[in-house]
C-alpha cells in the first residue's frame, strides 16, 4: 500500500512539474510573438507614421493611459498626430530594450523630436490582446543636457 501511495504521489508531482514547464514554454513562445507585435506597431506608428496601418493593429477596446493622448484609438491617433507629429514631423524612436511577461511588453527607447535633438528616454508598456495592441502606459524622461544620451541606455 505504501508503494502505491508513493508512486501515486511521485506521478502527481512529476505531472504537475511537466505541466508547469509546458506552460512556461508556451508562454515564452507567446511572449516572443507579443514582442514582435509591439515592435512592429511601435515602428509603424511612431517612425513610419502610418496611422491607418497602426489603427488596424490596435484592439477595438484600446485604452491609453498617457494623460494627454485620449483613451481610445481615435483620440490617441488624433492626439499623437496633432501634439507630437504636428510639432515634430521628424520624430523618431529607437528601441534599446524589450521584454515581455504574459500579455505585457516593455519597450525602453531613446526618442528624438528632430535630428540632432539631445533626446528623451521612455519606457512604454503595451498589453497585447487577440494579437493586437490593447493597452498602453508610458513614462518619459528628458535626458539632461550635460549627460551623454547613450549613458541612459548602455
Amino acid at each position: 500500500m505504501k508503494r502505491i501511495s508513493f508512486m501515486f504521489i511521485l506521478a502527481l508531482v512529476l505531472g504537475i512539474q511537466y505541466k508547469t514547464l509546458a506552460q512556461k514554454v508556451n508562454n515564452h513562445k507567446q511572449e516572443e510573438e507579443n514582442k514582435k507585435i509591439a515592435t512592429t506597431f511601435f515602428y509603424t506608428f511612431y517612425n513610419d507614421k502610418n496611422l491607418e496601418e497602426a489603427r488596424k493593429m490596435m484592439h477595438p477596446d484600446f485604452i491609453n493611459h498617457h494623460p494627454y493622448s485620449g483613451k481610445g484609438i481615435d483620440e490617441t491617433i488624433d492626439a499623437v498626430n496633432k501634439h507630437l507629429f504636428g510639432k515634430f514631423p521628424e520624430f523618431k524612436v529607437y528601441i534599446k530594450r524589450i521584454a515581455a511577461e504574459g500579455d505585457l511588453v516593455w519597450i525602453q527607447c531613446y526618442t528624438q523630436d528632430f535630428p540632432g535633438d539631445h533626446g528623451k528616454m521612455s519606457m512604454d508598456i503595451w498589453r497585447i490582446k487577440d494579437k493586437k495592441i490593447a493597452e498602453h502606459w508610458d513614462i518619459i524622461q528628458d535626458i539632461p543636457k550635460d549627460v551623454e544620451p547613450s549613458s541612459m541606455y548602455n
